[in-house]
């Protein structure tokens, strides 16, 4: 698939030449990694998302609004993946930095 190649390509790119606690290689790391999961390849987007979680872990506060959807994201891979134990666990920590960030009625609490 050409969109995979380029896409890890550039973040190839960025890893050579960007700090692994930069934004613009963690939202890479994030689209490599949804995009695994729409194809259908688990095992690679598990993985990409789970990097991408711990990278953006050691520069943004706990309850940042990018760790959930990280989280969201990691926890829809995990469904899909049929690992509803792991999923469960991810879709709770996210549901817990949404609602330290967004009131009760907030769209992305309630979508949790």
């Amino acid at each position: 698939d050409k969109a995979i190649n380029i896409m890890q390509q550039c973040v190839g790119i960025q890893k050579q030449h960007l700090p692994t606690s930069r934004r613009d290689l963690c939202a890479s790391l994030n689209n490599l990694g949804l995009y695994y999961a729409e194809k259908g390849m688990l095992h690679e987007a598990i993985g990409t998302l789970e990097e991408c979680l711990a990278s953006i872990r050691t520069f943004l506060p706990p309850e940042h609004p990018d760790i959930g959807m990280t989280l969201w994201n990691l926890g829809n891979a995990y469904k899909k993946a049929k690992n509803v134990v792991k999923a469960t666990k991810l879709f709770r920590e996210c549901l817990s930095v949404r609602e330290k960030r967004l009131h009760a009625t907030h769209p992305d609490v309630i979508a949790v």
